[in-house]
């Protein structure tokens, strides 16, 4: 993917940039892997503590692990409190 900082593109109708969604899509991609690794040195780790290693938001931890499980990235085996993380090698 090409430096973004360089392109310069027209904002939408709703005066949004369109460098700033491919900053915000470079950036999930970057939180997502840091959370797969982070799941891989430690399964049964916390969303809270995930949140404070990498420096996001709880919520922000919580949407990322979505998009993981949508995406067949990541699975939750057992409940909240006892179970642990599954990251899926789909490759």
């Amino acid at each position: 993917m090409p430096e973004t900082n360089h392109i310069v593109y027209k904002q939408d109708v709703f005066g949004n940039s369109f460098t700033r969604m491919i900053f915000r899509f470079e950036n999930d991609i970057k939180g997502s892997v840091k959370i797969l690794n982070l799941i891989k040195e430690d399964e049964h780790i916390t969303i809270p503590e995930i949140a404070r290693r990498i420096e996001l938001s709880t919520r922000a931890v919580e949407k990322q692990i979505a998009k993981l499980k949508e995406q067949n990235k990541l699975k939750r085996i057992g409940p909240d409190k006892g179970g642990h993380w599954e990251v899926i090698d789909n490759g």
